[in-house]
């Protein structure tokens, strides 16, 4: 991989970077944590706005371990509107004083924190500023965001654009028709050595761990895994479930895995429509405990009403599951190949989604061969690099 080098070239330099973002996830941990490994010519650090954010119920724990220097910034205050799942950050101006000591600086996304005052601050201040974006014309879902990134997305706020994903690309040069040649695609990725051991580990023991769980070895186990929150769009999941119980397909098992405010309305929504033989809805648990979940499946569904990409296709795919996703969802484009390792449906279309599922029912291991040969062109590296070539390729 190319080591970073400062605008010299001078092999003895170092190119110091400071990355913006609003929560360090447990994936952008994993990935800058790559970051520090491989890019020696690299100072850089992490500065977030909060530990963690509603609805993410994930172990902080992976934080203590950290070997690249981050900070959580002391005066950036959660504000959430009433009665909504929409929040964003105020404050956080303790970083001014840093920013002179800083070649470039990255936003991971930026909207819902100062990110515009910094991107302004940063090229009066001649810095490279980088716009780290993963939302999609979809995902940007309401009026007043779509007007918010059309100011934000801007050729003159940023010196180059890291788009994640054919959609991502799309909405970038939708708001800046003239920019294509600064923008880097790079898709998102997961570890996939992490998970793909995982796989390696689990999957012999397959049928003792469905039958410790109780579901037969002949049943065929669809999977979904993310928030109990409206954009998943789970209902109509449970509907397709439905239409393909009422098939006569009864060998079949819908596991929702997370956690999130809809928990007791899919509970109930499955016992009004008699599915509890059909459908689980199974509280938020940790990787360690939710990659058995992973190896016993046979099918990854993600039917959101719009999703900025989602990572859980790729660890999916890394555990050897087709994937069906909805149109809605980022990743779509880049990861599924149509008839090769999953499909896109319609969003709204549960009886398409249906028919998908017992389509991929009657080949899903090849399909999803196919999977793990797709996701490993999505890797820590390639996105690294993506980093890289956004920092050192453009002037300012």
């Amino acid at each position: 991989m190319t080591e970073l080098k400062t605008k010299s070239n001078n092999s003895d330099e170092i190119l110091k970077i400071l990355f913006l973002t609003n929560i360090i996830s447990p994936y952008m941990h994993d990935l800058f944590s790559h970051l520090e490994k491989q890019c020696k010519k690299t100072d850089f650090k992490v500065a977030a706005c909060a530990y963690t954010e509603p609805d993410r119920e994930w172990s902080l724990d992976f934080l203590n371990s950290a070997n690249y220097k981050f900070e959580i910034i002391k005066d950036a205050k959660l504000f959430r509107a009433p009665g909504k799942n929409r929040f964003f950050y105020i404050g956080g101006f303790s970083l001014i004083k840093e920013i002179s000591k800083y070649d470039a600086i990255v936003f991971k996304g930026g909207t819902r924190f100062i990110g515009p005052f910094y991107a302004i601050l940063g090229k009066i201040l001649g810095k490279k500023t980088v716009l780290w974006e993963e939302n999609t014309f979809d995902s940007t879902d309401t009026l007043l965001k779509k007007i918010v990134k059309a100011i934000y997305i801007n050729k003159n706020l940023f010196s180059s654009f890291i788009a994640y994903g054919l959609a991502v690309n799309e909405l970038i040069e939708k708001f800046n028709a003239d920019v294509s040649h600064k923008i880097f695609l790079s898709g998102n990725a997961v570890d996939n050595d992490k998970f793909r051991n995982r796989y390696f580990k689990l999957f012999p023991k397959k049928d003792l761990i469905k039958k410790k769980l109780g579901i037969a070895a002949e049943t065929k186990v669809v999977l979904f895994v993310g928030r109990f929150v409206d954009e998943k769009n789970l209902f109509t999941l449970i509907d397709s479930i439905e239409k393909i119980v009422n098939s006569g397909e009864k060998n079949i098992l819908c596991l929702l895995i997370g956690g999130g405010y809809l928990e007791s309305d899919l509970i109930n929504y499955v016992k009004h429509k008699k599915l509890e033989n059909y459908v689980k809805v199974i509280p938020f648990m940790q990787f360690s405990k939710l990659s058995m979940y992973y190896s016993i499946s046979d099918i990854f569904v993600l039917p959101s009403r719009w999703e900025v990409w989602g990572l859980v296709a790729n660890e999916a795919m890394n555990f050897d599951l087709p994937v069906i996703v909805s149109d809605k969802v980022g990743c779509a484009r880049d990861l599924i190949k149509e008839d090769i390792n999953g499909y896109v449906f319609p969003h709204k279309d549960s009886k398409k989604l249906a028919e998908y599922i017992l389509k991929t029912m009657k080949n899903h291991k090849e399909m999803g061969k196919n999977s793990y040969k797709i996701v490993q062109n999505y890797s820590f590296n390639t996105a690294c690099q993506t980093i890289v070539s956004s920092v050192l390729l453009i002037r300012v």
